[in-house]
């Protein structure tokens, strides 16, 4: 059985290219990698890395870049506005099931 390749719009193949600039911009080098992971930076060495697993579908390789580049913080260099956009709203959508844990163990406590 043989997959058809999903095509990729050209918006997210350039969001992805501009993300990895940023990436390479931090001095991090990145590297698509197949394994049983999703991805993150790390530090190797004296090497910093960021890994992605290469079967990640484009649009989860830019959530997860994305995630890492505001954990790293980008504060203090330039970034497109879209870019900087998209890195807000990812961090916006991992943190929400942090948020509503810990409202629940608070609502749970009151009881």
């Amino acid at each position: 059985m043989v997959k058809k390749k999903k095509r990729i719009s050209p918006e997210t193949k350039q969001l992805l290219a501009e993300l990895e600039e940023v990436v390479q911009r931090l001095g991090y080098k990145l590297r698509y990698e197949k394994g049983n992971f999703e991805g993150g930076y790390c530090l190797l060495k004296e090497s910093r890395l960021f890994v992605i697993n290469s079967r990640n579908e484009p649009e989860k390789r830019i959530g997860i870049i994305a995630r890492n580049l505001k954990e790293i913080g980008i504060d203090d260099i330039f970034v497109k506005p879209q870019v900087r956009e998209i890195v807000e709203k990812e961090n916006a959508k991992s943190a929400k099931p942090e948020e509503k844990k810990t409202g629940e163990t608070s609502q749970q406590s009151v009881q």
